[in-house]
């Protein structure tokens, strides 16, 4: 009996093995030819979709950057190759994706098509609890992380048809485990959704549809003062009785919650970069990249436990992050 168990061990063993290493060596296999592979990218103006931009453009790739803003335009522009062709997108216009594909389509060589599309714009929304937010707060988020990024997807589908390319997401590892507010939350579960049905639907195409999920990064989106100003102004509107609710110390004990938060992320916001370029560049490249110590240690497992305990140990964590904001203080 024990030799049958210790073969079955072994066994089980060897094959978990064997299918890392394949797994493994398949992802290093890369496309071929970067230099006549085109990418758009939605939210260029800063952090991860400005690092992706410049650093596709000096691996040789033709790049499409949206950026929101004239600045972003005119900074991608003046700091990379002719390679890189900036214009504005506004993800939350349609006239405005319209005429982002519309330009791409233009400027694609004949015998090209669009290589990817990565979906990377997105707001962090208000910091409140539920009732101190409002159904526009919602939608605007919502507008950003999920409608726009959904509209980007439905009209430059028949370009990746036609490369047989790739679609990458940036989702959040928060659209697994909801550990912040929930409008950031809702948009990113939505994301979560949206990328596992859209893979199914277009794998037929040869097109692969990746997500990304990092967990909590030292980016723009990460900005203390942004999170206190809308701590701030969410408690402000929100009606007496609610105030009472949530007791006199709300503000500061949500802005202590933030500085621990923010003084927990990584710096290290090239990993984040790296999945990307992986996704982009890959033969074989993975459906989901998980990016961080957190999002892997931390919030999925989180995620696998009973709802009970996952409750239990969010509240432990947000007193020990209350107590680190205090010492940051």
């Amino acid at each position: 009996m024990m030799c049958l168990c210790s073969c079955l061990f072994s066994g089980i063993a060897f094959v978990v093995i064997s299918y890392y290493f394949l797994d493994w060596v398949l992802r290093l296999f890369k496309v071929g030819q970067f230099s006549e592979k085109y990418v758009f990218i939605t939210g260029c103006d800063s952090g991860f979709g400005k690092d992706l931009a410049i650093r596709l453009d000096k691996l040789g790739f033709h790049v499409f950057a949206g950026c929101l803003t004239d600045d972003g335009c005119q900074f991608l522009s003046s700091s990379c190759s002719n390679n890189l062709f900036a214009l504005k997108v506004d993800v939350t216009k349609s006239d405005s994706i319209e005429s982002a594909y519309n330009t791409v389509k233009f400027k694609l060589p004949s015998n090209n098509a669009l290589w990817a599309v990565v979906n990377n714009a997105g707001i962090a929304g208000p910091t409140a609890v539920v009732e101190m937010f409002t159904r526009k707060e919602v939608i605007n988020t919502c507008e950003v992380n999920l409608f726009g990024p959904i509209e980007v997807a439905q009209t430059f589908l028949p370009l990746l048809r036609q490369s047989k390319g790739r679609l990458v997401n940036m989702v959040s590892v928060m659209g697994r485990c909801p550990a912040v507010s929930a409008p950031y939350s809702v948009s990113k579960f939505g994301m979560e959704a949206f990328t596992d049905v859209i893979r199914r639907e277009v794998s037929d195409f040869g097109v692969d549809v990746i997500a990304i999920e990092p967990g909590f990064f030292r980016t723009t989106i990460l900005d203390e003062s942004r999170f206190f100003a809308s701590i701030k102004d969410s408690h402000e509107k929100a009606p007496e009785e609610v105030r009472q609710a949530y007791g006199a110390t709300y503000v500061e004990d949500c802005c202590k919650i933030i500085k621990g938060v923010v003084a927990n992320s990584s710096p290290d916001t090239y990993k984040v970069v790296d999945a990307y370029i992986h996704a982009i560049t890959s033969k074989y490249p993975r459906c989901r990249y998980l990016v961080g110590f957190d999002a892997k240690f931390i919030f999925v497992p989180l995620y696998l436990l009973p709802e009970k305990i996952m409750d239990w140990i969010m509240k432990f964590q947000e007193k020990r992050l209350l107590s680190n904001g205090e010492r940051l203080a």
